[in-house]
Formats: structure tokens, C-alpha cells, sequence
């Protein structure tokens, strides 16, 4: 539920109209008149250009906010230095590591720029009373009901600093250029904004929101809407030559029968090093041998007990979330985690005013493989392989872009997969856009036992065995959007041979057609703050024109009292295909609500029921499914926060009470942050299906994005040994581990 928020209210915080545009040409000043002590004082901000917050954004809609917030913009040779004075009686600060959801539960200032006013990304910088960071990219927006997308494991090195008042808070932000993206040259114009959040005083949970310009809901490009340009002269170009050597280490230990002792391996020792170095301020290069790729935290768990296809988990890594915008398509081409376990890496990254280029090369010691059929897919892992992804866009405008996409993977022997694609996103009008994406494949497997299936699609069989596969896709997209009405059309085709070694591509042999169409209100009432009604059809045909499914649905979401959104969607199935097996005429629903009642304490739950298809049995069937979600974040102070999570999912028989299957995922996550940059985080999960339980302690410092130091562990727990039915929970596989970075610059 955080996440969806989060993602909420960057998007209106950094939304504006077109009217208002202004020009701040900001007065430059020596590095020796600021102090970073998260106190404003007169002398550094003496001679700054002043912007003040004069909008409500949410719940009331572009007008005067109830409390005051004034920013106060200058720089040196070397940093953007932006100050904000927020006035307020209470004030809120929980906290938090770099970019953790529960900074949105207090106070936050902080601001968006563009730093090539072309609309392509906008950079967020946010900060609490508490100081602490967060920062995130926003990029156009894909899919059903989205205006905008937002990564935020960007991880600018910034400092931000905060004090609370006896007028309410204040925040300084260092910003420094050799951290942003942003044109060659010492004199620099960016679109601006700054944003602010607040509890409400009046109704417990609701978050005020408010900018420095006008909003405007009406605009399919919500990234054009900045309004502010900040004009900087005679800055200083730092070529970045930053070093990033690593060491970590780890025992790991086996328990093998029930009544044995845990036998330990001999501690391992990785060390590494990356580079990052930039010839300029439009190109870097970027590089890493033996890089540890490890995940500290670990993945939560998804339920695939009645998945026929792949799972995806988000990209965590470091590496691999740089410059990770320029990658970002309807078709999953392109997945990051497909690069499993590199012995080296590089990239190179190269984004000039009108243009943007990726080239990203690795060597991978463990490959996956992947390989989609039209209703299932099947993945193992196999050897060595060497991987190049080629790049370009071109930014036509703010409304236009147009850009193309190479890449290859080969492996040991004569195997090899090929992707070549166009695409496209023109905005017509302030309401109209297109996005086109095309895409060729050619493949030849390896012939390796990476998968095993006697499974065949079309001419060819899912074992690897050498075969020679090509295929093609393509997706169009015709999107209207203003505030009461939101409309897409939406075409999108794959072969039966079409895949990407590189993306994540689970499905093929497939036509969709896809239309859907909203209405949307904000009466902002005590009782319903705003609604929106949906209707979307879809028709799926595989390529000989059979029918694989065709659906339509209704969607109602309702915003109410205590800051709570219910959302219901109504799902007629006409025909739904699995294998040579066809369902009609069944129902199902789902329910999600997600409300923040109080600042410290916000919930989500999700309930789906009806019909659906137990898929993974030997004759797939129809059956009642029940599926519940359930996820909290209970923040006991500033300092300590617990986040509970399960997950149930079930299909019955519809003639008995037998189950087809029926378990549960348990999370818990609690977290005490001493600093914001210094924590200790315990999860635990339960794992029903497997009878499996495994809990992670791991203790974290990091005094800024790149220089980190963990200690944790992980002990995993079976319920049953093969040779032994345990009468109690034991470890069977243990492991702890350390590892320390540190950024040279």
C-alpha cells in the first residue's frame, strides 16, 4: 500500500499547468558562506531567489494551503543549494534509511527538476525534518490507469539536513552537480519545482499536498508540466573518477539429517572493485570485475503454487539501477536480473541534450534461460554466456521521442539470441499520445539439459536442443487523458518464436486487443474525496486465430474517510484458455483497500474470490479460488516500525470440499533505525507450501549510497527431514555473512 502511495504522491507533487512559466536566475555564492547544520541563517540565504509553495494539490485541488512553506534558492561553483522554512504547529519526522516508505507518514519537503527540459525524466529530491534521504527518477507512464512510473534506487549522493523550529521545520539541501544528469556546459537553465506534505490537522490520516504552481489533471504528458526554470552560470564541470572496492565474507553450514550437527563449509572470501568515470558530464563509463551482486535483503516470497509462468522479483542492485530509465518498456524485452551472476561488467552511458545512449556489456557465470509457449513458460539455469545491449533515443521534443534497441546474448559453443526493436511515444496534443514499440528475435539455442520437458509449440520442442527460433512482436498504444475521462486502445502481437534472453518474456503465440475507458471525479467531501468508474475489454487470439480469452470488467474505486481508498473489480470471463482446455461463462471478483487511519499506522488488504482455473494439476480445472493479502506498517516512534504481511491463496473444488491447494506466506519485517544511516532489521517468513521458515538478522551502515557495511545472516528451518519426520522445527541450512564497500572519489 506504500508503495502505491508513494507513487501517487510523486506524481502530483511534481505535476503543474502550463500557465505560470517564470524564470529564477539564481545568484551564485562562495562554498564558505554555508554551514551544513540543517539551521537556515540569513547570510546563506542572502541574495537567494525565493518560491513560494501557493498550492493545495490534494485534498483540495489548486488552492491556498493552509499552512505556509517557503524555499530559498542559490549556488556555488559546485552544489545547488536549496533551503526550505515550512511553518507548522505539529510537525512529524519519523527516522528512516535512504529512500524508505515510511518518510510519507510524517512532514517532507523537497523538489523536481528537469535538468534537459525535455520532458524525458524528472529527478525528485525529498528530505523530513529528520534529514532523511530520498530520491527517485520519474519517467512516462505505462499500462492501465498509470501517468507516470517511478524508480526510486536511484541513490544521488546529496546531504540534507533538517532541524525542527519553534515555527515549525527547516531543511537544507546540498545537491551536487557532479551527482545529476544534466547537458555539457557551465551555464545551465532546469524546470523546477518544489513540494511539500503535511498531516492534516483536521482529518486524522490525510496527507495535505502542495506545490509551487498550479496542477493540471488534464494532460497525457505529465512530465511537461513543470512551470519554474532556474537559470545557473559558470558552474563547475567535475569529471567524476570515483573507485568502489569491496570485500565480504561468508560461512555457510548444512544440516543434512535431523539428528546430525550443522557442518560448516570453509568461509568464503569475494572481493571486487567498480569504476565509475565520466569524460565529460554527458559520458561516463562504468565498469565492475567480480562484482558481489549478492541481495542483502531478501526477496519477499510470491505464491506460485498455481503460476504456470516465470515470477520477475524487482531489481535491487546497484549497478543495474543506473541509467535504468533509458530501458524502460511496455514489453518486458529487457530484465536486469537476467544477468544473473557476472564475473565483469561495464556500461557505458551517454546523455546529451537530444540524444540518449546505454551500452551495457557482461560476462555471466550462471545464465537463465527462459522459454515462453503461449500459456506457459519454462526457465532453468545454465552456463557462461556473454551478454551487449545497445540503446538509443532520440528526444524530437518535449512531445516527441523516437528510439532503437539492439541486443545479444551468446554462449559457450555456437548458441546465441538476438533482439533488434524500434519504438516511438508522440504526445499529439495536450490530451492525445501514441506509443509504438517493434521488435525482431533471432535464436539458436544451446543444447545443454538446462530445461527438461517433453513439452513442444508450434514445430519446435521446449528442450534445449539447438534449434533455430525467430519471431517478432509488436505493441501500439492510443491513450486520451484529462481529469473526468481517460481512455486507451491498445494492440499488442508476439509470435510463437518470439523471446528476449535479455527480458522477461513469459507468454507468446498471441493477439490482444485491449480497450478501456474511465471517468473520474473529485467532489472532495467529507465522505468521498474522489471516485473513478472503469470499464476495459479484452479479446486474446493466438495466431491461427483461435480464441484464448475474452473478458470484461468493471472497476470502482472510491476515496473516503480516514485517508482510505476502496477499490472493486467485477471480472466476466466469456472464454479463458489454458492448454487445449476452455472455460466459459465464470465470475470472479477482487477487493483491495488501503487506508492510512492514523500518521503511525497504515494497512492494505486484498480479497479475491469467485472462479478461476486451478492450472498446475494434471487436468486443469475450474474451481472457487480465495485469495487474501494482508500488509501493515505499525510505527511505534520515529525510531521503530514493525510491517506484518500474509498471504493466503486457495482453490476448491467446485463439487466437494477438497481443495485443489490451499496455504500461506507469513512476513514480518520490524526495523529500529538509531540513525539514518545506521539500523538493525529482523524478517521472518513462514512458508505453508514448503513447511519452510526462515529468519534474517542484518545489521547496516551506510553514510551514503555507495559506502556500506552489513552483517546479518539467515537461518532456514524444514519441518521435515527426509530421513526423519522431525517432531519440531530445525535448521537445515545456516549462513552468516559480512560485507564492506567504500567509495573513493
Amino acid at each position: 500500500m506504500m508503495k502505491k502511495l508513494l507513487l501517487i504522491f510523486l506524481g502530483l507533487y511534481v505535476s503543474s499547468s502550463f500557465a505560470q512559466e517564470t524564470t529564477l536566475v539564481l545568484n551564485k555564492v562562495d562554498e564558505s558562506n554555508f554551514n551544513k547544520d540543517g539551521i537556515i541563517s540569513d547570510e546563506e540565504i542572502q541574495g537567494a531567489k525565493v518560491l513560494e509553495i501557493l498550492y493545495e494539490e490534494t485534498p483540495s485541488f489548486n488552492t491556498v494551503p493552509s499552512k505556509k512553506t517557503t524555499g530559498y534558492l542559490t549556488y556555488s561553483d559546485k552544489f545547488l543549494y536549496v533551503a526550505i522554512k515550512a511553518y507548522r504547529d505539529n510537525v512529524t519526522a519519523p527516522v528512516t534509511t535512504r529512500d524508505n516508505s515510511a518518510i510519507w507518514t510524517g512532514d517532507l519537503a523537497g523538489f523536481a527538476i528537469d535538468t534537459y527540459e525535455d520532458a524525458r525524466n524528472h529527478l525528485i529530491i525529498i528530505s523530513n525534518p529528520s534529514g532523511s534521504p530520498f530520491d527517485a527518477i520519474r519517467m512516462p507512464g505505462r499500462g492501465f490507469g498509470s501517468e507516470f512510473n517511478i524508480n526510486v534506487n536511484v541513490n544521488y549522493d546529496f546531504t540534507s539536513i533538517g532541524s525542527i523550529t519553534d515555527y515549525g521545520y527547516q531543511i537544507e539541501f546540498f545537491v551536487p552537480f557532479s551527482e545529476l544528469p544534466f547537458p555539457n556546459g557551465k551555464d545551465q537553465a532546469w524546470k523546477f519545482k518544489i513540494f511539500s506534505a503535511y498531516n492534516d490537522d483536521k482529518d486524522q490520516g490525510v496527507q495535505v499536498r502542495a506545490g509551487s504552481s498550479k496542477s493540471n489533471r488534464d494532460a497525457s504528458c505529465q512530465l511537461c508540466l513543470l512551470d519554474h526554470t532556474i537559470v545557473m552560470n559558470d558552474i563547475e564541470i567535475e569529471k567524476k573518477l570515483d573507485f568502489l572496492p569491496y570485500v565480504s565474507s561468508n560461512v555457510s553450514g548444512v544440516r543434512e539429517k535431523y539428528y546430525d550437527r550443522v557442518n560448516y563449509d570453509t568461509p568464503q572470501l569475494n572481493y571486487g572493485i567498480g569504476f565509475n568515470y565520466e569524460l565529460n558530464k554527458n559520458l561516463s563509463i562504468e565498469g565492475t570485475i567480480n562484482p558481489d551482486f549478492s541481495q542483502v535483503e531478501s526477496d519477499a516470497t510470491k505464491i506460485d503454487i498455481n503460476s504456470v509462468t516465470a515470477l520477475n522479483y524487482p531489481e535491487k542492485r546497484p549497478f543495474f539501477l543506473r541509467g535504468i530509465d533509458a530501458m524502460d518498456y511496455s514489453t518486458n524485452v529487457f530484465y536486469s536480473r537476467s544477468i544473473n551472476n557476472p564475473s565483469f561488467a561495464s556500461k557505458i552511458i551517454n546523455q546529451g541534450r537530444k540524444s540518449r545512449l546505454y551500452i551495457l556489456n557482461s560476462i555471466d557465470e550462471e545464465t537463465p534461460y527462459l522459454v515462453p509457449t503461449q500459456f506457459e513458460s519454462f526457465s532453468g539455469v545454465g552456463g557462461k554466456s556473454f551478454s551487449n545491449i545497445i540503446r538509443y533515443q532520440n528526444f524530437i521534443n518535449s512531445n516527441s521521442r523516437f528510439g532503437v534497441l539492439a541486443s545479444n546474448r551468446f554462449y559457450e559453443g555456437d548458441a546465441y539470441g538476438n533482439l533488434f526493436g524500434i519504438d516511438g511515444l508522440f504526445n499529439f496534443s495536450d490530451i492525445w499520445s501514441f506509443e509504438v514499440e517493434l521488435f525482431l528475435n533471432s535464436n539458436k539455442e544451446p543444447t545443454d539439459d538446462w530445461i527438461n520437458s517433453d513439452k513442444t509449440f508450434g514445430n519446435n520442442t521446449v528442450n534445449l536442443d539447438g534449434e533455430e527460433i525467430n519471431g517478432n512482436a509488436i505493441y501500439a498504444q492510443l491513450r486520451r487523458d484529462t481529469e473526468t475521462w481517460r481512455t486507451f486502445i491498445e494492440y499488442s502481437q508476439m509470435s510463437d518464436g518470439f523471446r528476449s534472453d535479455l527480458g522477461f518474456i513469459t507468454t507468446n503465440n498471441e493477439k490482444k486487443y485491449t480497450i478501456w475507458h474511465s471517468f473520474h471525479q473529485y467532489p472532495n467531501k467529507d465522505l468521498i474525496k474522489d471516485y473513478r468508474v472503469s470499464l476495459r475489454q479484452d479479446f486474446d487470439y493466438d495466431y491461427s486465430h483461435n480464441i484464448a480469452r475474452s473478458n470484461f470488467q468493471t472497476y470502482i474505486s472510491v476515496l473516503t474517510v480516514l485517508n482510505t481508498r476502496i477499490t472493486h473489480n467485477y471480472e466476466y470471463n466469456f472464454v479463458k484458455s489454458h492448454l487445449e482446455f476452455q472455460f466459459k461463462d465464470f465470475i470472479n471478483h477482487w477487493i483491495r483497500m488501503e487506508s492510512r487511519p492514523t500518521n503511525f499506522f497504515t494497512f492494505n488488504i486484498f480479497y479475491k474470490f469467485g472462479k478461476d482455473i486451478a492450472y498446475r494439476i494434471e487436468t486443469p480445472k475450474l474451481g472457487f479460488t480465495n485469495d487474501v493479502n494482508f500488509g501493515a506498517q505499525i510505527s511505534i516512534n520515529d525510531n521503530f516500525r514493525i510491517s506484518p504481511n500474509i498471504n493466503y491463496s486457495s482453490i476448491k473444488k467446485l463439487d466437494s470440499d477438497e481443495y485443489y491447494f490451499k496455504g500461506y506466506i507469513g512476513r514480518l519485517d520490524i526495523r529500529y533505525q538509531f540513525t539514518n544511516s545506521l539500523d538493525l532489521r529482523f524478517i521472518s517468513e513462514y512458508n505453508d507450501f514448503s513447511e519452510q521458515f526462515f529468519f534474517q538478522p542484518l545489521i547496516s551502515w551506510r553514510p551514503n549510497p555507495d559506502t556500506i557495511f552489513y552483517l546479518g545472516g539467515n537461518q532456514n528451518y524444514i519441518d521435515q527431514f527426509t530421513d526423519y519426520n522431525s517432531p519440531h522445527y530445525k535448521v537445515n541450512k545456516t549462513q552468516v555473512f559480512l560485507k564492506f564497500q567504500y567509495l573513493f572519489k
